[in-house]
């Protein structure tokens, strides 16, 4: 099994060669838009083996995967409200026919963004629809459930819109300031 992860991590990272354009220098010192905080608790460190427009399973879609246990503690990005909570689901895999079964916690931002967070564990949700969140906050334990090959965070931002939902890049804030995270990096959360 641990052969499997590890071949299939090593794919996730070499088949992401197309990937969201970054801002150059000059367009990043301009950026005004939030800087979220990375979905996971102070002082953890975790990998992004998928990013924005990845080969493996992102392909048109601005989406970032962070490689974790299962179990691991997940945090809101933003403070926000709970609009859509799911948890009962128990099954997952890298086939398309569990893509409907990913667990999820979706949180509505003052601005009107939503962030995604998916693929969690089986009854691994600690809060509820209507529910108040704060940045940093303990929201769920990350999981493998829906079209998932091993344990890991899916998170997507969007905004919504009369056409459907306008993806939205983000920036986190990292010890190197605020970047557009890259596939194969190790992030630490501050």
């Amino acid at each position: 099994m641990k052969v499997f992860l590890l071949l299939f991590l090593t794919i996730f990272l070499f088949s992401c060669g197309k990937q969201f354009r970054f801002a150059t220098s000059a367009e990043a010192a301009a950026d005004t838009s939030y800087i979220y905080a990375l979905p996971y608790p102070k002082g953890k460190t975790h990998l992004l083996v998928q990013g924005y427009n990845s080969r493996f399973s992102h392909r048109g879609r601005l989406g970032l995967d962070f490689k974790m246990k299962a179990g691991s503690p997940i945090t809101a990005v933003r403070s926000g409200v709970v609009v859509g909570v799911e948890q009962s689901n128990t099954k997952g895999g890298p086939s398309r026919k569990y893509f409907s079964m990913a667990n999820y916690v979706t949180v509505r931002h003052s601005d009107g963004s939503i962030a995604n967070y998916g693929h969690l564990q089986h009854n691994g949700v600690v809060v509820k629809k209507g529910d108040t969140v704060q940045q940093g906050q303990v929201i769920a334990h990350s999981g493998s459930t829906g079209y998932s090959a091993l344990p890991h965070l899916h998170l997507s931002l969007w905004l919504p819109t009369a056409a459907g939902r306008k993806p939205l890049p983000a920036r986190f804030r990292t010890r190197k300031g605020a970047l557009y995270l890259r596939v194969g990096h190790w992030y630490k959360s501050l």
